[in-house]
C-alpha cells in the first residue's frame, strides 16, 4: 500500500500474497515454556494462534481470546496483569503500536503484543 496525493493506493499484490511468496523463515520460537503458567502455554500453542515475527495483536484482543480459550477448556484464567507477565516471559513483546486505534478518537495509541497473531474462525 502506498500513498498518492493523500489517497491510499493498493497494489495488486496483497499482503497475504507477499507473505506467502517470501522465502525467509518468519516463525517465532517461544522461550521459557517451563517457567510460564500452563494455561498461557496451552493457549499460545493452540490451533487459533499463529506465531510469526511480522504479526501484531492488540492486547485486549489477545486477552479476550485467552479468556474464551480458558472457558472452553475449563481452565482457570489468569488476571490481565499476570497474563501480560507470562506473555513477556514467553518472548512476546508488549509495546505501544500506532496501528491499533481505539475509541472515538482515531489518534489514540493502544498496546499490542508482537510476534503473535490470532486466526479467526
Amino acid at each position: 500500500m502506498s500513498w498518492y496525493r493523500g489517497q491510499s493506493v493498493i497494489s495488486k499484490r496483497t499482503l497475504a500474497q507477499w507473505m506467502a511468496e517470501s522465502k525467509k523463515d518468519y516463525h517465532f520460537r517461544v522461550r521459557n515454556k517451563e517457567q510460564a503458567e500452563t494455561s498461557v502455554v496451552k493457549f499460545v500453542f493452540s490451533e487459533n494462534i499463529n506465531k510469526d515475527r511480522r504479526l501484531y495483536t492488540a492486547c485486549r484482543t489477545a486477552y479476550n481470546c485467552y479468556l474464551d480459550y480458558c472457558y472452553r477448556q475449563s481452565l482457570t484464567p489468569l488476571t490481565n496483569r499476570q497474563f501480560k507477565k507470562n506473555m513477556e516471559l514467553l518472548g512476546f513483546v508488549y509495546q505501544k503500536h500506532h496501528r491499533f486505534y481505539a475509541g472515538y478518537y482515531g489518534n489514540k495509541v493502544t498496546t499490542a503484543y508482537k510476534n503473535i497473531g490470532i486466526i479467526k474462525r
